[in-house]
């Protein structure tokens, strides 16, 4: 990620943002606006106002300075969060400002036991130069040290070249894109890695990151927004799902590890952090987008119906199938995970044992409307589909 040169200046309130701590000497840099004190104040960043005698908007402002692709929001990790607070944004590209837009707040994995923040996932921008963020809190209360990161990965040569090829070493193995081709920068991740003994079920996410809309190109520097977003300002030891599927059909490698771990190898599982409680015996598998009915988030699949692609489907069929037949799983039958605990999106006690499907959704194991409406609607064909492909 190529930090941004110069600190972004704010028209309301004069506040200039400040670069977080390096994770090392050549790692990405992420700048920083600071927008509440660690009681929930707002900073001189934030200006409020009252829409009505219960309700008040804070904003930002427009802030405008260096290029960045995505933006990120998060919060001190034990802050309790406005369960009615919503947050909007709009982007300026090229001096010109686009509309308001929503900013889902809901982390899809919840705060994972890994993470040393709460926070919003990642929101793609493009190549933006400004941006406003406004919040609405019903109980005009907003998170405990907010901060609104600015992120700009480096995308890799290996990620720019359009012919990128397929690495198919194991037996039924679809095309997979590995963690280099989006140009992850390994210096950021924890070393090694978290294994675990074994999987028994796979459970489909959702990444809401802001555009269901992107092209092929852009599918790197999503991914890799996401990647310096958990690790830089949430404090993740890396990319919290283990594979990512995009709208083309494009299936890519997320936390390290995950294409090589299968039963009876130095690797038989790699632990994820993708489903607070549930992440043992379990791998994640994000689709690149957004589908929770009458979201905000703009495209050809969005708005009242934002289903996944034919080719998304498919390749998530493909990449389910071969984990499947690794090891073992029956793809329309049913397994028992047992909770690790954690509390917030997981309200299951430690110890807690549930009955899911093999294949199942982040939904099913924690309060969460992941993996979207129109997306959680298709597993039942989902998992025929995976049948028929393991015969």
């Amino acid at each position: 990620m190529v930090s941004l040169a110069t600190p972004l200046a704010t028209a309301s309130a004069g506040i200039a943002a400040t670069a977080s701590e390096a994770a090392s000497a050549d790692s990405s840099q992420v700048e920083d606006a600071t927008l509440t004190d660690d009681n929930g104040k707002p900073t001189g960043a934030l200006s409020a106002k009252a829409v009505s005698p219960a309700e008040k908007v804070f904003s930002t402002g427009k802030i405008t300075g260096e290029h960045f692709s995505s933006i990120g929001l998060s919060w001190k990790k034990e802050s309790a969060v406005d369960g009615g607070l919503t947050a909007e944004t709009r982007i300026q590209r090229d001096g010109v400002w686009g509309s308001w837009r929503d900013i889902p707040l809901e982390l899809d994995e919840g705060v994972a036991r890994e993470a040393k923040r709460g926070g919003a996932p990642a929101f793609y921008t493009d190549d933006a130069d400004g941006v406003e963020v406004r919040f609405t809190s019903p109980q005009e209360r907003l998170p405990q040290d907010l901060r609104l990161s600015f992120i700009d990965p480096a995308q890799s040569p290996t990620a720019a070249v359009s012919d990128r090829q397929a690495r198919s070493t194991q037996a039924g193995q679809p095309e997979v894109k590995l963690r280099k081709d989006w140009g992850a920068n390994e210096n950021l991740a924890d070393p090694g890695y978290k294994t675990q003994s074994s999987i028994k079920a796979a459970l489909v996410h959702h990444t809401v990151t802001g555009n269901n809309s992107y092209t092929q190109d852009q599918v790197p520097l999503i991914i890799n927004g996401i990647y310096v977003h958990h690790i830089t300002n949430l404090g993740y030891g890396d990319f919290p799902y283990h594979f990512i599927v995009d709208r083309f059909g494009g299936i890519w490698e997320g936390r390290k590890g995950s294409v090589e771990m299968r039963p009876g190898t130095a690797i038989p599982g790699i632990l994820g952090g993708h489903a607070a409680g549930f992440n043992t015996n379990t791998f994640g598998v994000a689709m690149l987008g957004n589908f929770e009915p009458n979201n905000s988030e703009g495209g050809e699949n969005t708005g009242p119906d934002p289903k996944p692609t034919e080719a998304m489907t498919n390749s998530l069929a493909d990449l389910l199938a071969w984990k499947s037949g690794q090891y073992q799983l029956a793809p329309e039958g049913s397994t028992q995970l047992v909770s690790a605990g954690g509390g917030g999106a997981n309200p299951h006690p430690v110890g807690t044992v549930l009955d899911v499907p093999v294949i199942s959704s982040h939904r099913d194991v924690n309060v969460t409307t992941c993996p979207g409406g129109k997306l959680y609607e298709t597993l039942p064909a989902l998992r025929e589909k995976v049948a028929e492909r393991l015969g």
